[in-house]
């Protein structure tokens, strides 16, 4: 539900988005009416994708693409940057980020030829806002600062308004509330001062931001009353609409208030359809998903949630949490594969934050699910057991009985006996089969949890803490130019610039080696010849074919050989470390080999590190086989069959 709050501000300078100007049908007519001057045909290609940015994306795209034809064919740099600028804005709208930003560099470019300094500032908000929305906050802080430096320049208040927004959030992104405070405020000043009614909504809509995260949810609900208010005021749809789920999330999360969170869900709904805007009907019909999720309409919940992923399943940020309400909801409704795709969809959309915790519950309640089931089965086994039982009683009584009976008789009771028995023992054969699925599966979603666990661990470190040090850096870069300092300062902020340089590289190389990026993006091949290449003394050599693996089971064939090599450069004194690795025909064969002074292995007890490659190995029948002797080195081979798919 938080995603949907933080997708609100979109605060782009393309164009003046409050500006009175003609109906976008009217302005069609009048470009195809009559001959006109090419200034003129600028001018209305950039009025009619003005006014379709937030009501038809379609027309938005038309109209910028023939506005970029003309203007490449005039070689006209201003309507260049203009034209690029829009067709980065519809990118926007559709969350495409990458692509926006692409366009509007263009635009920027464009911009910087022709010498318009105002609009270079403005450029760098929006460039400063995609990265914003792509999670690098270095480079948002980058562009938002060159920005300031040129709107410092001017007296255009509002602008400088909205820039000192984008700064507030920019540092609220770093939970750097304090600083996001300082801007917020200098931003509410002047908007007072000018009586700038959107600048007022912007600021209430980023200090209720701020309190949400704190968890202060009555001062969140009262700014987000007041920015819903300022945007009926206003007439501002858009911000009417985000406002609303931002009061349904409110109060589902600050006040459990279902009623009233289906009060807001429903009205935003109906702002976005009248917009005709997919990105916001589309935060819409996950508000009401949640709820219904809440209310245990899992069927309503199921088919809404639905609905917004078929309008866009690749918005990093509501798509996580479609994909966590359609994960419980089909939990819930026993649809176990349904269940599980959306399980995996999560798992790979979600970078962030707070994936252990939402993973753990999941996991926690597949398995709770499972454990259910096999109770139940293992429940019917048992009574299948007592019937057999008394059947046996029954065919001895019966023979007992009938001692006189033929023989046929005889033989045909003692078979019905004999069968009786083996089924006994089918019975429990597949009772101890189950306990051990069940074990599996509680063993399963521990590995899960840690592999998670690590990749959460190993995000936070290089891009959370990572990209803090970052700052830190450029902050002290800025410093330099307005600070005056003699030799020896120089020298002190020298060493503290190099120290912080390898503060970043050992944060970067501890990263790696919780769970490295090139283990998830190349597979084992690559992460393998990265991890020998850091080791001294060590050498990769692969054999095979490169296929990628199932993503459990290149983790545990990494997490092996990383505990295999560290033993080696520990323990063993050796100068030379030779790693093996071969896949097959569906043999996958791991061998370190070291030239240390190595052990007798019939004496010497495994230590905790070889212990847990066991435990590993057994989910996938794996073994791990040790050759070893005093002053002759160390050689460990593990092997494991892949089952056909």
């Amino acid at each position: 539900m938080k995603k949907i709050i933080f997708t609100g501000l979109v605060l782009l300078f393309v164009c003046n988005l409050f500006a009175q100007t003609q109906n976008v049908d009217s302005l069609v007519n009048l470009l195809n009416a009559k001959k006109l001057s090419v200034d003129e045909q600028f001018l209305l290609h950039k009025d009619i994708c003005q006014q379709s940015i937030y009501n038809d994306t379609d027309m938005l795209k038309t109209y910028a693409e023939k506005g970029l034809i003309l203007a490449e064919k005039e070689k006209n740099k201003t309507m260049l940057s203009v034209f690029n600028a829009f067709i980065g804005v519809y990118f926007f709208r559709l969350a495409d980020y990458a692509e926006a930003l692409k366009y509007t560099e263009k635009a920027l470019n464009f911009s910087i030829e022709t010498g318009n300094e105002k609009r270079q500032g403005e450029l760098y908000v929006n460039i400063a806002f995609m990265y914003g929305m792509l999670g690098d906050f270095a480079k948002e802080l980058e562009y938002n600062l060159k920005s300031l430096a040129i709107f410092e320049k001017t007296d255009n208040k509002l602008n400088f308004i909205t820039l000192l927004v984008n700064l507030g959030t920019t540092y609220r992104s770093l939970s750097d509330y304090d600083r996001a405070r300082q801007y917020f405020d200098k931003a509410n000043i002047l908007a007072e001062e000018t009586d700038y009614a959107h600048g007022k909504l912007l600021v209430a809509y980023g200090y209720a931001g701020i309190y949400y995260n704190e968890y202060n949810h009555d001062k969140a609900l009262e700014y987000y009353l007041r920015a819903f208010e300022l945007s009926e005021a206003t007439n501002n749809k858009d911000f009417k609409a985000l406002s609303a789920q931002s009061l349904c999330a409110v109060y589902l999360e600050g006040f459990n208030d279902i009623v009233k969170a289906q009060q807001f869900a429903d009205e935003s709904l109906v702002i976005a359809k009248e917009l005709g805007d997919p990105f916001r009907i589309r935060g819409s019909f996950c508000v009401l998903a949640d709820i219904h999720l809440r209310k245990k309409q899992y069927q309503k919940a199921d088919e809404i949630a639905m609905m917004a992923w078929k309008i866009d399943s690749l918005d990093m940020d509501i798509t996580p949490n479609l994909a966590s309400i359609l994960t419980k909801a089909n939990i819930r409704l026993d649809n176990k594969d349904k269940a599980e795709y959306f399980l995996k969809k999560y798992i790979e959309i979600n970078g962030e934050k707070n994936m252990k915790n939402i993973q753990e519950v999941l996991l926690g309640m597949e398995v709770k699910y499972e454990t259910e089931k096999k109770e139940l089965q293992i429940a019917a086994l048992e009574e299948e057991k007592k019937l057999y039982t008394i059947i046996s009683i029954a065919g001895v009584a019966i023979l007992l009985l009938a001692l006189g009976l033929l023989l046929f008789r005889y033989r045909l009771n003692v078979q019905k006996r004999k069968l009786s028995e083996q089924q006994r023992e089918l019975s429990e054969q597949r009772v101890k089969q189950l306990e051990q699925e069940q074990q599996l599966i509680a063993t399963q979603a521990v590995l899960d949890g840690e592999t998670a666990e690590r990749s959460r661990l190993a995000r936070d470190l290089h891009d959370g803490l990572g990209g803090m040090l970052s700052v830190v850096k450029l902050n002290l870069k800025d410093m330099n130019h307005y600070a005056i300092m003699d030799g020896s300062d120089v020298e002190r902020y020298g060493k503290a610039l190099d120290m912080l340089d390898q503060s970043i590289g050992e944060l970067r190389r501890v990263a790696h080696h919780i769970m490295p990026e090139s283990l998830m993006r190349y597979g084992l091949k690559v992460s393998l010849e990265d991890f020998c290449q850091a080791v001294p003394g060590a050498h990769f050599q692969y054999l095979g074919e490169n296929p990628r693996l199932d993503s459990r089971l290149e983790v545990l064939i990494y997490r092996c050989a990383y505990e295999l090599v560290n033993n080696a450069v520990k323990h063993a004194q050796s100068t030379a470390i030779n790693v093996q690795l071969m896949i097959d025909n569906g043999l996958v064969s791991l061998t370190v080999h070291d030239d240390g002074v190595g052990f007798d292995a019939q004496t010497v007890k495994s230590g905790i590190g070889l212990e847990n490659i066991r435990t590993r190995l057994a989910m996938y029948n794996g073994k791990m086989t040790i050759h070893s002797s005093p002053d002759k080195g160390t050689e460990v081979s593990v092997e494991i069959e892949q089952a056909e798919q």
